[in-house]
């Protein structure tokens, strides 16, 4: 069975007259535990190993930093990599064995906790837990999630709370457009519509372009998960035809990637393995000169705001909300025809072999990409998107 028909399922048991019961006495017993938190505000993410999602997380939660939120991580993470990104001032609760192994006494005891506070708003993304908990928080509880990306299973699974939640985020228009007309076609009420509201992520931008060292080689790098839908293959077989064509190009992977490069092309590849250091990424970033994406879909990845704030070029397929921001030739190339991987291995390496003979294009390229990430990635308007959606200051206010 299939990771997205398994959540299906367990979203349609969660609300039988059995779960209830069971709920209904957890309920109580985290209605009556002797602590709570001074804050009201929750949020409930699956993973804080490193990753994209997760440094986006990070980032929602540093916003409220004041506020001291709790935050819940609700599922096993492949390490703790990340956990320091959330904080030291957030309450953090690595308690993913109790919220899964526990359900549905779990979501019981969770629910009556935040049901005792006044006034308290919870927030999800990418958590099957949080959207179990929906149905047991009573009607005040103010609930917001995060869709990253339409397509990876959660907008499925989620549907049914659609209504109940005040405010459904997207990072980009291609993934707001999606999730108004997957309710349009399930026949949910045009209204929930206005509730889909639009907060692009952020990326620190340098403060001056990072002038780029013209290097022998032309230096590629690919940034993010070794997951199917990435096609990091495809990575390790554009690297090995680019050398059999000779041309000067290296290509270093960050990331849980060597298993998922075929043996044969792992030989025209560096592999440096998932890194947690911010300062550490930024050199790569800075020192590259493409960064690679051979993905299948996509919301619109950090790693490319993150790249072209730093003057490097992204070469990438057109997917997602990916052409909102990168223009083709002009602040990036876009790959079409994503789902044939062979027009994708030519049409890369088509780019990559003219690059190699006009480093001038690249040049003027990268000043334009670290441009148009100084006037659109950074700034202070994520925070203000994020408090204004979770209206928390005024939430605060009303807990006076």
């Amino acid at each position: 069975m299939s990771s997205s028909n398994f959540n299906m399922r367990i979203i349609g048991y969660n609300t039988s007259p059995v779960v209830r019961c069971f709920v209904a006495v957890a309920r109580l017993f985290g209605f009556l535990l002797p602590f709570r938190s001074d804050s009201s505000l929750f949020f409930f993410f699956p993973f804080c190993h490193v990753g994209g999602a997760e440094k986006v997380h990070a980032e929602i939660v540093s916003c409220f930093k004041d506020e001291k939120p709790w935050v819940f991580f609700t599922k096993k993470s492949r390490d703790q990599r990340f956990l320091s990104q959330f904080g030291n001032r957030a309450r953090l609760f690595n308690i993913w064995h109790l919220l899964k192994y526990g359900y549905p006494l779990s979501v019981g005891v969770m629910a009556g906790f935040v049901n005792r506070h006044k006034n308290p708003v919870v927030f999800g993304s990418n958590s099957l837990f949080y959207y179990l908990l929906l149905p047991y928080l009573r009607p005040e509880v103010k609930c917001v999630d995060l869709l990253h990306a339409f397509g990876g299973g959660s907008e499925c699974f989620s549907l049914p709370d659609a209504p109940r939640l005040d405010a459904r985020v997207v990072i980009n228009g291609k993934t707001r457009y999606d999730l108004t007309e997957q309710y349009k076609a399930h026949g949910l009420p045009s209204v929930l519509g206005d509730r889909v509201v639009l907060i692009e992520n952020r990326v620190e931008v340098p403060e001056a372009y990072p002038a780029k060292q013209q290097h022998e080689k032309l230096k590629v790098l690919y940034v993010g998960r070794g997951s199917e839908e990435k096609r990091v293959h495809l990575v390790g077989r554009i690297a090995a035809r680019c050398c059999r064509r000779g041309l000067p190009a290296e290509f270093l992977l960050v990331g849980d990637t060597i298993s998922t490069v075929a043996a044969e092309d792992r030989p025209y590849c560096t592999f440096a393995g998932e890194l947690a250091d911010r300062a550490e990424l930024r050199t790569l970033y800075a020192d590259a000169d493409l960064l690679l994406l051979t993905s299948s879909r996509e919301g619109f990845p950090m790693v490319i705001m993150e790249a072209m704030a730093h003057g490097t070029v992204p070469l990438t397929t057109d997917v997602g909300g990916i052409s909102d921001h990168v223009r083709d030739g002009i602040t990036g190339w876009l790959v079409g025809n994503a789902a044939d991987e062979g027009r994708v291995i030519d049409s890369v390496c088509t780019i990559i072999e003219r690059i190699c003979t006009d480093r001038a294009i690249l040049d003027g390229m990268s000043r334009t990409a670290y441009e148009y990430a100084r006037s659109h990635f950074g700034g202070e308007r994520f925070c203000t998107g994020w408090r204004d959606v979770l209206n928390y200051s005024s939430q605060k206010d009303a807990n006076g």
